[in-house]
């Protein structure tokens, strides 16, 4: 059975790109720096598109809170690199658990949003905790560090989007038609996670009282109606 961590992943890279199993002139740590770029990748379309699926907790279960010197800015913290954490999407701010999630705080009143950070407003100070629910870019996938995307077989989407941009990089050794092969295992299992995704989004929006059927009759979108799920 797949186990889809990063091995199983990047084996299933090399097998998909055809590269040769001995003397590979493409290094493993690159082909995982490539597994990494397409996660990033596909997580953001995916959470364009149902954001609720990728809202994290904290290891203990906690909802992370923002880290401030000040009192006036906050940050969400860094990342694995060092980078500040930019939140994908919408983020919301609230003061406490027990406003999670009906009542954040609202943007350009309570706080300013500042991308990486977020400050209060009229140079005034916040002395409590202050809790975010937003999506975290995710970390680098290696051979300890696992990928984050679940459900775990969506992670087909991170090899094929990664085999995809690594036939178009434009060398000798390159086979447009394997990225053309490659795009279209992309295209067809992003349409199957969508649906996988879609409650999420049905549960809220303009588009939510619609089913996917509905949205497959309406042709919502430049990709069909799966591209809006």
């Amino acid at each position: 059975m797949a186990t889809y961590d990063s091995a199983y992943l990047l084996s299933w890279f090399q097998r998909l790109a055809g590269r040769p199993t001995t003397n590979d002139t493409v290094s493993t740590a690159s082909e995982y720096q490539r597994l990494s770029e397409a996660q990033s990748r596909v997580i953001a379309e995916l959470a364009a598109r149902a954001p609720e699926a990728f809202y994290p907790k904290n290891a203990n279960g906690a909802y992370p809170t923002l880290t401030t010197t000040d009192q006036q800015v906050f940050t969400f913290g860094t990342d694995s690199n060092g980078y500040p954490i930019f939140p994908i999407g919408k983020v919301g701010i609230y003061p406490t658990l027990s406003c999670i999630p009906d009542y954040p705080w609202i943007e350009g009143v309570q706080y300013m949003n500042e991308g990486n950070q977020i400050r209060i407003p009229n140079n005034m100070t916040w002395g409590a905790p202050l809790y975010w629910r937003g999506i975290p870019q995710p970390a680098d996938i290696d051979a300890t560090h696992q990928p984050t995307l679940i459900p775990e077989g969506a992670r087909e989407l991170i090899v094929y989007s990664a085999v995809m941009q690594f036939q178009l990089e434009g060398t000798a050794t390159r086979s447009p038609e394997q990225a053309n092969n490659a795009a279209s295992l992309y295209k067809e299992a992003f349409q199957r996670w969508c649906l996988v995704y879609r409650t999420q989004f049905r549960s809220g929006g303009a588009l939510g009282p619609l089913t996917g059927r509905n949205l497959a009759i309406t042709g919502v979108g430049g990709y069909g109606a799966f591209s809006q799920l």
